[in-house]
C-alpha cells in the first residue's frame, strides 16, 4: 500500500480549504476556499476504498464498480458551481455598495457602526 494516494490528496485539499477559511478575513478567499474544500472533498469519495485495476469499461471489473458515487458527485459538483456563482454575485453586490470585502467591516456595517 502507498502512502500518498488520491484519498490523501482529498483530504489535504480539504483541510487547506478549512485552513484558508478560518485564517483569512477576506470575502473572496472565503469562497475561493470553500471551492477548494468541495474539491477535497469529491476527490476524496470518488477514490475511497477503489480498486486499483477497476474501470467502467472493463468488463472483467463491471460488477466492482458502483456508479452511484460518481453520480452522486457529478450532481456536487453541478451545486458547487451554482453556490459560488451565486457567492460571488452576492460579494460584488456588497462591494459595490459598500467598498469591502473583510468580514470584520461586513460585521460593524450590520451592526449599524458604519466602516471604520
Amino acid at each position: 500500500m502507498e502512502w500518498f494516494n488520491a484519498e490523501l490528496v482529498g483530504l489535504l485539499l480539504f483541510f487547506v480549504g478549512l485552513s484558508g477559511l478560518m485564517l483569512r478575513r477576506n470575502m473572496m478567499i472565503s469562497i475561493v476556499s470553500m471551492g477548494v474544500m468541495d474539491s477535497g472533498i469529491i476527490l476524496f469519495f470518488l477514490t475511497m476504498n477503489r480498486d486499483v485495476g477497476a474501470h467502467l469499461v472493463d468488463p472483467a471489473y463491471y460488477m466492482e464498480v458502483d456508479t452511484v458515487p460518481h453520480a452522486l458527485m457529478l450532481t456536487s459538483i453541478v451545486i458547487g458551481v451554482a453556490v459560488t456563482a451565486i457567492g460571488l454575485i452576492m460579494i460584488l453586490d456588497f462591494y459595490n455598495k459598500y467598498k469591502t470585502l473583510d468580514w470584520d467591516e461586513a460585521k460593524k456595517i450590520r451592526d449599524g457602526q458604519g466602516i471604520a
